[in-house]
């Protein structure tokens, strides 16, 4: 059992060190939109289908190929470029304060209207499918190329009591990243380099981690050989 719960720590640490900064840089962006509560479950929601790919993949069942799975790198991308594209809209309401606030009362009734019936319309998916907690799922399953690539031989080797032990210590490890990552973003030097300069930070790092999934993944090659063949 102990070698077990080695094993499956070693595996979760080493495949998710770069979680740590996504997440923090994520706990950094915590608003009335995107709450701590999201980006936990968010996380848990990502490395649990990680996880349960991996199982599958154990038993010899392959669902969907890397190159594929690799095509979810656009998400860090997408939002990237949202980040880049909120800052510059907000830098622009900054300098148009009076106009925006005139604009903001004459269409304030109508917006809220339609924002009440969108939260009635759909509840379920209001409560349970947040979009902030897509987001963060998302962007970890996208960076979970390496984690499959690990967690498939490794699963393959155990059996039904030791796999049980591993996904009980990545529920642990889990939980202790979000933790850290929390930790990380609430710390004076990193809260304040991070506020000042997320405009710069938050673009690049999700842009470049996209790039890296598509690149890793052999998305970007596997395109290529389609366009080629075409």
């Amino acid at each position: 059992m102990l070698s077990t719960v080695i094993t499956a720590f070693v595996s979760f640490v080493s495949t998710n060190i770069d979680d740590i900064f996504v997440l923090m840089l994520f706990f950094s962006q915590i608003n009335h939109v995107m709450k701590k509560g999201h980006i936990i479950v968010g996380q848990y929601l990502g490395i649990g289908v990680l996880t349960a790919v991996s199982i599958i993949g154990a038993l010899g069942i392959s669902l969907i190929p890397s190159e594929y799975v690799g095509f979810l790198g656009i998400v860090p991308i997408y939002l990237g470029i949202k980040a880049y594209f909120e800052h510059k809209t907000e830098s622009m309401d900054k300098t148009n304060v009076e106009q925006q606030e005139a604009e903001d009362n004459e269409n304030n009734k109508p917006e809220e209207s339609t924002s009440m019936q969108e939260s009635y319309i759909i509840p379920f998916m209001k409560d349970f499918v947040n979009p902030s907690v897509l987001k963060v799922a998302s962007v970890t399953i996208a960076n979970g190329g390496d984690n499959i690539g690990i967690y498939i031989p490794l699963f393959t080797s155990m059996n039904f009591i030791d796999i049980m032990i591993t996904v009980a210590v990545f529920i642990l490890l889990t939980g202790l990243w979000c933790f850290i990552g929390l930790r990380l973003a609430e710390y004076p030097f990193v809260q304040k380099n991070i506020e000042m300069n997320k405009h710069v930070f938050i673009p690049i790092i999700f842009i470049g981690l996209g790039i890296f999934i598509l690149i890793e993944s052999g998305t970007i090659a596997f395109i290529y050989k389609k366009v080629l063949s075409g």
